[in-house]
């Protein structure tokens, strides 16, 4: 969120209180780490960088700022669950459909099904004016259960002009003379026999069972006994995308049962419940950011946010061992292990192992990498770094034949480690094998270049410094030499005693 205010915006603001809103309040939604997370004002006044950095009236100050912000378009807005005090949200497409749908539907769903939104009431009325054409009837009278079934039905993606043709479809036939008057509810299989053209999110996963169901729709389903309405589904997945699917799971429980399955009320109880808690959380202190890190990291590995007391025994921790990067390994191996539990990683904190730390592979080459290392050079260990810049190389070279030739290219020159390694995999096709530079032509010794006379002295060129593997060539060049001489001496000893 930051970094798209970095890349889009930050350039065009010139108001200093604009900008620590804006930083502020896209902070202050990344924390609560849910797709489309809201703040309201009284959250963003009290945290201490605004309470205290607003100038004499704080208040004001704000307001002003999260106008100029939601103008940019930094921020959204709305006021559908309380007009007095606006939740904003970042400005990200899965905030912007929710902020749609509370405008669209949450008037509906605060008054329960008995109300209906604009869309399906003027719906309706063109619906009724065509059925009177086809009945001959001089008004229809539009009840509850149509607008219901007209909602329903503009909730699964049929649009108004598919009704009217299924409709047309099904009151094609006259009716029979004294027979009553045909109503919306005889048009229903004329509708749903064909799905709408671009059906919902309602209709694929609960209609159709296309997809599967959100979890906040299986535990209304659970709780009540059936699947929800579409009026239904739209105010849950709204309260999901404002407040969590956890808090929203949590709020069904305590609404909805199989007697009684209205979920009216739950966007209201989210609110309400939130701002509890956030008066709550003001009143205590607040956590450090290594806490605050730490936790976000345990909540994205187990799902579920700490308790009390292993928030506790986190902030304890966290004062002895203050490297983000061992925490984030630990809860990355835990997973890795298959162990969501707090005491594991707890000990690994506390003790951490080098295995902690050792990426894994990203493709068969680094496998191969790995187990090829751990066999010839590290002796079953292999060193983090080492593991991460073979991981970097084999995404480049990913022929296994290659890491086997450095390997061994490496032996043949007793230079078996990661340094003499990497040069050969990264050497350019037109480099010669370090190996092979080390290699001079007989006769033509670096050492025995000619010297240049200069006023008198005696000039020699410089020599430059050999490698350890250029040194290791030369003396393996010497000791073939003397071994060769001492065979040619035998030789001629043991000539010269046969003579003799």
């Amino acid at each position: 969120m930051i970094d798209d205010l970095i890349r889009n915006a930050l350039a065009e603001i010139d108001d200093l209180a604009e900008l620590k809103v804006s930083l502020v309040a896209l902070r202050l939604l990344e924390l609560k780490q849910a797709p489309a997370a809201s703040i309201t004002r009284d959250e963003l006044a009290a945290h201490p960088a605004l309470k205290h950095g607003l100038g004499i009236v704080p208040g004001i100050a704000l307001e002003a700022a999260l106008q100029r912000a939601v103008a940019r378009g930094t921020l959204l807005a709305t006021g559908a669950i309380s007009p007095d005090n606006p939740r904003y949200f970042a400005n990200t497409p899965d905030s912007r459909a929710v902020v749609e749908s509370l405008e669209a539907t949450l008037t509906a769903a605060q008054a329960g099904q008995r109300e209906a939104t604009d869309t399906a009431r003027q719906a309706l009325s063109r619906l009724a004016a065509e059925i009177e054409k086809l009945e001959g009837v001089e008004a229809y009278p539009a009840s509850d259960d149509d607008l219901a079934l007209m909602r329903e039905w503009l909730a699964q993606g049929y649009t108004t002009d598919e009704i009217a043709s299924a409709a047309r479809e099904a009151l094609r036939e006259p009716r029979r003379k004294g027979a009553r008057a045909r109503s919306l509810r005889d048009c229903a299989r004329a509708v749903e026999q064909n799905p709408p053209a671009s059906p919902s999110l309602y209709y694929r996963a609960i209609i159709a069972r296309a997809e599967p169901p959100p979890d906040e729709a299986i535990a209304f389903r659970e709780l009540a006994g059936r699947w929800p309405a579409g009026c239904e589904f739209e105010t849950i997945r709204a309260a999901a995308g404002l407040f969590g699917g956890r808090a929203t799971v949590q709020a069904l429980k305590r609404i909805v049962r199989r007697d009684h399955a209205d979920v009216s009320g739950l966007l209201a109880l989210l609110a309400e419940e939130e701002e509890a808690q956030l008066a709550l959380l003001r009143e205590q202190p607040a956590p450090d950011l290594l806490s605050r890190q730490i936790i976000q990291l345990y909540e994205s590995a187990f799902g579920l946010p700490p308790s009390a007391h292993i928030a506790g025994e986190i902030a304890a921790l966290a004062a002895e061992v203050a490297d983000v990067t061992v925490w984030r390994a630990a809860f990355d191996y835990a997973l890795k292990q298959n162990k969501r539990d707090w005491r594991y990683v707890r000990r690994i904190v506390e003790n951490p192992s080098p295995d902690v730390f050792i990426p894994q592979p990203v493709n068969e080459t680094a496998q191969h990498a790995f187990a090829e290392y751990r066999r010839r050079v590290g002796r079953g260990a292999l060193d983090p770094a080492v593991a991460r810049e073979i991981n970097d190389i084999a995404q480049r070279v990913t022929d296994q034949a290659q890491w086997t030739h450095a390997f061994d290219a490496a032996a043949a020159a007793n230079a078996l480690n990661w340094n003499y390694i990497r040069k050969v995999l990264t050497a350019p096709p037109q480099t010669k094998h370090p190996a092979e530079a080390a290699r001079v032509p007989r006769g033509r010794s670096k050492q025995s270049s000619p010297a240049r006379r200069s006023g008198g002295l005696i000039r020699r060129a410089q020599v430059e410094e050999a490698s350890e593997e250029e040194r290791a060539a030369a003396r393996e060049r010497a000791r073939q030499r003397i071994a060769a001489r001492a065979r040619q001496k035998a030789q001629e000893e043991q000539s010269h005693d046969d003579r003799t």
